[in-house]
Formats: structure tokens, sequence, C-alpha cells
């Protein structure tokens, strides 16, 4: 039970498909010339300069590019704080930008997107895939491809933000096609290199295989570091500075949306702050959870179980996201993507869980940057430092200080219920919010009784009815 039965033959896509594709691609490119974040996406842009130079972006803090840049015009910058995968990607995306339109600064931003919004395009192409392959279901495959080309998070994310997650997406995707140790250590490598967040499935890969075989993990470290050192070799760059930004890659920087942005306000760390290593070592709380996660994860899975391996993997990621210090809108693109690839194949149950946590996550993203008045300071030069003003100023700071802190103490539950979900292989778990809910109304009404979920199909005896 939980082997998916994979598509014999691959089909063509359909030109429906390709359809849906070309119009979330041109969607998205609708967005990418003139949004961006004004701290992210300035970040990209000050790299990319520096990087186009021959400059290690490591060394300092970058000042602003004249005639590019467009917020935090009085201040020096961090430079995109990744292994140099990123800035080496924004650094001849500059050079590409100077040899064909530069001056036109639109242009440059446009550049800059293009990784992001084409694995963006290329996940929802690969959920497709998936889905034939483990489903045979073409209307389930059109399904999930249309839902992602069209996904407004994954929109907002990528290509009116700017972030680049969308290709650890993608490499979370080709990593279900993989079958052997080696070929899952030489992804993980390659995620790592890019942005360092698959290196939480390498305990999971530790336990999952048996023997000498758990030494192939090392490659998951060596693919990273060896390319690593050809980059800084390749661009004459010492090895100054990387440490620091690899550590605070690695703790965090507190905020987000989970229970680390109650302890993170200022009234809150002023008390707690002097506890001796509470807040050095909370940044690393996702370490043993992650181990944790991965052991257990590592007893489902079997040689060719689509369900399990995904299964494993949506824990792992749904802990990290628990307990990340600082866990920021981003990071969920990796849940989504995950998570709607299970409702569409193994658990349509899940389906108003999945639309809850989307919607919350939806709401706190939009409170968070200032109702989308962030996106638009690659038009506006003045905008980041209104925004600035009105966070900490004024009716609307004081709600959305406190509407922020609500909703990451409801997504932390959420995220304990979601895990406990898959732990537990619950069919189709009910967001606790709705108990909530039901407990308020029925007190409102006189019955003070607390309400029972009806009973699902596990309590049933009844089995996933895997197609």
């Amino acid at each position: 039970m939980g082997v998916s039965r994979p598509v014999q033959r691959r089909t063509r896509l359909p030109s429906r498909a390709w359809k849906v594709l070309l119009a979330g691609l041109l969607l998205r490119e609708s967005f990418s010339f003139w949004t961006g974040h004004p701290f992210d996406f300035e970040s990209w842009v000050r790299t990319g300069n520096i990087v186009s130079q021959g400059a290690n972006p490591y060394t300092a803090f970058w000042p602003p590019v004249p005639g590019v840049s467009f917020s935090y015009l009085s201040q020096n910058l961090t430079p995109a704080a990744y292994l140099p995968f990123w800035p080496w990607v924004l650094g001849e995306s500059y050079r590409g930008w100077e040899l064909v339109g530069g001056g036109d600064r639109f242009l440059l931003y446009f550049i800059l997107k293009q990784p992001g919004i084409f694995a963006d395009v290329a996940s929802a192409y690969l959920l497709y895939r998936l889905v034939e392959r483990w489903a045979a279901n073409a209307g389930s495959a059109f399904a999930i491809l249309t839902f992602w080309s069209f996904f407004p998070y994954a929109i907002i994310i990528t290509a009116i933000w700017g972030q680049f997650d969308s290709l650890i997406v993608l490499l979370l995707l080709v990593l279900l096609y993989a079958r052997t140790p080696i070929e899952r250590n030489v992804l993980y490598g390659l995620g790592i290199f890019v942005k360092w967040l698959t290196v939480i499935f390498l305990p999971f890969e530790v336990f999952r295989d048996p023997g000498a075989r758990r030494l192939l993990v090392s490659l998951a470290l060596a693919v990273p570091a060896a390319l690593t050192l050809l980059v800084f070799v390749a661009e004459g760059w010492s090895f100054q500075g990387i440490g620091a930004f690899s550590v605070s890659q690695s703790h965090g920087d507190g905020g987000g949306m989970n229970y680390v942005y109650v302890l993170t306000l200022s009234s809150v760390s002023a008390v707690l702050s002097p506890i001796p290593y509470l807040y050095a070592a909370g940044g690393y709380l996702w370490v043993p959870g992650v181990v944790g996660a991965g052991w257990l994860a590592a007893k489902w899975v079997g040689e060719g179980d689509s369900r399990s391996e995904l299964r494993a993997m949506l824990l792992v990621v749904t802990v990290f996201l628990l307990l990340r210090w600082g866990l920021y809108e981003q990071y969920f693109l990796y849940l989504f993507s995950l998570l709607a690839l299970d409702v569409v194949v193994f658990h349509p149950g899940r389906r108003p869980f999945f639309a809850f946590i989307v919607g919350l996550a939806t709401v706190d993203l939009l409170i968070n940057n200032d109702l989308g008045l962030y996106f638009l300071s690659p038009i506006s030069t003045g905008l980041s430092s209104f925004t600035a003003m009105l966070d900490n100023n004024g009716s609307w700071g004081v709600f959305r200080t406190y509407a922020l802190l609500v909703l990451a103490l409801v997504m932390t539950v959420t995220l304990v219920q979601l895990a406990q979900a898959f732990v537990r292989d619950r069919l189709s778990p009910r967001p606790w919010l709705y108990f909530v809910v039901d407990w308020v109304r029925s007190l409102i009404h006189g019955d003070r009784s607390t309400p029972q979920p009806p009973p699902g199909p596990e309590e049933n005896g009844l089995t996933p009815n895997l197609r």
C-alpha cells in the first residue's frame, strides 16, 4: 500500500498545457520589470553591480548604484548573503545588461528576475509530470499545472518580490525522480550551493540508507564545497567575509511567521535577552528538529514508494518551518509545492487544510508588506521611506504589529498540527482554528459542550484510495 503506479509511457504535453504555461510566464513577466522588494531586490542590484566589476561581494556592505538603485539611497546594504551561486548569477546578469541595455534600469530588473521566473514555470511543468507519473490522470495533471501557473503566492514571491526560491522548489521536485543515493546526494549538494535549504534533508538521507551507503551523504557536502571553490578561484575572490554571512543564514535574523516573531519583539527581547544563550541557541533549534524528523521519516520510506517519499519530505520541511529563527514568506513555496502534489495525488481530503494554510500565509504576506506597497518601490524611489514611516507610526503601524503577532501564533499552532498530520498520516485533518470557531459559536448559542469533529477515514478504518 502506498506505492503509486507510474505511467508506463510519458505522453506529449497537450497544447492547452503549453498555453497555460505560456500564460503563466507572460503573467509573471508583466510584473517583473517594475516591481521588487525594497531591501532584498535592491540588494540583488548592488550585488550584481559589485560582482560585475570583479569585486568580492562578501567583504563589505555596498552603497547605492547611481542610476539603478531605487531604495535605501542613503545607506549601504548587505550583499546577497548566500554561497556564491546567486551572487555569481547576479553578476553575470548585470554584465549581460550592460552589454545589451545598460542605462535602462527597468530592463535590469527584468533580467535579474528571469532565473526565478523560469524556475517557477518549470516547477509547474514538473508538477504536471509527477502527477501524470503517479496518478495516471491527465485531468489532475492539468489541474496542478494550472494551479501553479496562476498561483498568486508564487507569483508574488518570484515575479513581484524578486526572490529566487523557485530554483529550490524545482530542485525538490527533481528529487522526487531520484532513485539512488548518489542521485539524491548530488541534488542535495546542488541545492545547498544554490541556497543552503536542502541541508535539512541530510539527516533523513543518513537514516534512510543502511551501512556504508550512509557515507554517500558526504557528496552533498563535497558538491557545494567544490563549486564554491571553483567560483572563488574563477572570480579571483578571497574567502574573507563568507563565513560571517554563512553563519547569518544558518542562524536566521528573527521575526517572521512563527513563534519567533513574539520572541524578537523589542518589548519581549528586552526581558528575555539577558538569559544566557537563549537567543543564540534558539537560532539553531531547527537542527535537532530536522534530525528528529529525518529519523522518524526514514522509517516510512521504501523502494519506489512515492507516497512515503513525499510524506517524509513534507514532515522535514514542516518541522523546519516551525523551528526556523526567522520564517520568511518565501520559505512557504517549498511546503506549498509539495503539499499541492500530495493533495492532488494521495490525499484529496487535505485540500481544506491546504487552502487554510495558503490563506493564512497570504494574509501575513500582504500585511507584512503594507498590502503590496513595498513592491512598488522601483517606480517610486521615495516609497521605501514612506512605508518605513507608515510601519513605525500611527494606527497602521500598531495594527500591523499586532496583526502579525496574532498571525504568527496562529501559524505556529497550524504548523504543529500539520506536522502531527504527517506523523499520524491523517487523511483529512481539519484546521484547529475551525474547532475554536465551533466552540465559540456553541457558547454564543448556549451549548457549552465542546463540539467534536466527525470521525475521519482513519477512525472508520478506511485506507487511502491510491490511484
